[in-house]
Parts: structure tokens; sequence; C-alpha cells
């Protein structure tokens, strides 16, 4: 869920900023901001569910902290709210502080599921051999 949620939101950010005009009757900015919409939702259903998922065959139970899924829920709300620190209209400084919270949180998201991935070292988990 949490890829499928940034690649929409990429995607609609794309589409909203940079797609001028309309498609089959359909302003592109509008479509845009729908489908970063869409894939703010998803990304933030998948976030939530780090909280509650174990880990993976054979591990410890891995749960992402509440502190860290707050911060990433709350970077994807700073990129989707038409509210920024810097207004993004003063280009290109007003769109680099949506792309640097956008690099920490796909930064942070990979490590979270990273580490829901791997395996304990050291042989626990494991069974005897014959």
């Amino acid at each position: 869920m949490i890829l499928a949620g940034l690649v929409l939101l990429v995607a609609g950010g794309v589409v909203a900023l940079a797609a001028d005009g309309a498609v089959a009757g359909v302003d592109l900015t509008v479509a845009g901001g729908a489908v970063m919409g869409v894939g703010a939702g998803v990304l933030i259903a998948g976030l939530l569910r780090l909280r509650r998922r174990p880990a993976g065959p054979g591990g410890e139970p891995y749960r992402t902290g509440k502190g860290k899924i707050v911060a990433m829920v709350a970077a994807v709300l700073y990129i989707v709210s038409p509210v920024d620190l810097v207004p993004d209209f003063l280009l290109p400084v007003g769109v680099v502080d949506d792309a640097t919270a956008l690099t920490w949180l796909v930064i942070a998201a990979g490590q979270e599921l990273a580490r829901r991935r791997r395996r304990p070292l050291g042989g626990e988990g494991r069974r005897p051999g014959p």
C-alpha cells in the first residue's frame, strides 16, 4: 500500500504541477489533485498499518514507533496541503520544500519496510540441520 500511495502521490503531483489544459473535458490540474488525494489516502492507510503488522516469518515482531508514523503522516499532509511554509509560486524554492518532505518520506518509508523484511541474524529462527 505504501508504494502504491507514493506512486499515486508523485504522479498526481507531476500532472497537477506540469500539465496544463484539459483532456476529454477534464482539467488536468484538477485530475492531478484528485490523484494526489487518493495517493495520500492510500499512503496514510499503509503508514498506519506499519504499527499493527508483525515482521515476516521467523522474525521478532517489529513495530514502527508512533512518533515516526506521526511524522510520516504529517509529511504526507504537508505535501498535499495547499498551505506551505514557502508558497509554490516562488519557484524553485517553493517546490523544494515539498520535494524535501517527499524525499524524507520516501527514505523513511523505505527504511521501515526494510526493517520489517529483515531476518534475524545469528541463526535465530532457523531449524537445526539434519
